[in-house]
């Protein structure tokens, strides 16, 4: 599944979205002028409330051969039916700032590449599906740029992976965080301390 989203004039859009329309017959073709609010809420039905979830994240540079196998590969034998792995787009207007133009870190990355697990309350399944995500993290890393998207981190990941998400912006977050917050009030979040 492909999902897109052309955020410029609606006139150019078929000529830019024509690389992915242009695929082969798709099963459904959904694109439409719609609202950003609405494209923003179109995946909201595939994170059910009340399901529990496990995801970790890697940026990519591109998605070469080797990043592709490996991402099939994750699939085999896999019986839990709500796994799954996203690649974000992310490149485009991000990429054309310095890196040091706001906190956003890794401008160089192409996708964000989200593995993530999510499973009911009461499954049995809760260790299986968090060890699945993390052996699919740890085979796709290689692919990495070394970094990571912010938003996807989970509470289990240590301090460098929060600055792997800020690169070079950590230090100056930090000093600004020592300036403009030396209690630490704005602490409920990945936490630059």
């Amino acid at each position: 599944m492909i999902v897109a989203c052309h955020s410029g004039d609606a006139a150019q859009a078929a000529s830019d979205l024509d690389p992915i329309t242009s695929l082969g017959e798709p099963l459904a073709n959904l694109i439409q002028v719609k609202d950003y609010t609405a494209q923003q809420a179109l995946l909201d039905a595939t994170q059910p409330r009340g399901n529990h979830y496990y995801w970790k994240s890697e940026f990519v540079p591109g998605l070469p051969d080797g990043l592709i196998e490996t991402y099939h590969a994750q699939f085999e034998g896999l019986t839990a039916p709500a796994n799954q792995i996203v690649l974000f787009h992310v490149a485009g207007a991000i990429a054309e700032h310095a890196e040091d133009d706001g906190a956003f870190g890794n401008r160089d990355a192409a996708f964000a590449c989200v593995i993530q697990s999510m499973w009911a309350p009461d499954s049995p399944a809760a260790d299986a599906n968090r060890s699945w995500v993390r052996g699919a993290w740890e085979a796709l890393k290689p692919f990495s740029t070394g970094g990571n998207y912010i938003n996807f981190q989970t509470d289990d990941e240590p301090e460098d992976r929060t600055r792997a998400a800020f690169r070079s912006n950590y230090d100056r977050l930090t000093a600004v965080k020592a300036r403009y917050d030396p209690t630490n009030l704005f602490r409920v979040n990945r936490n630059i301390a």
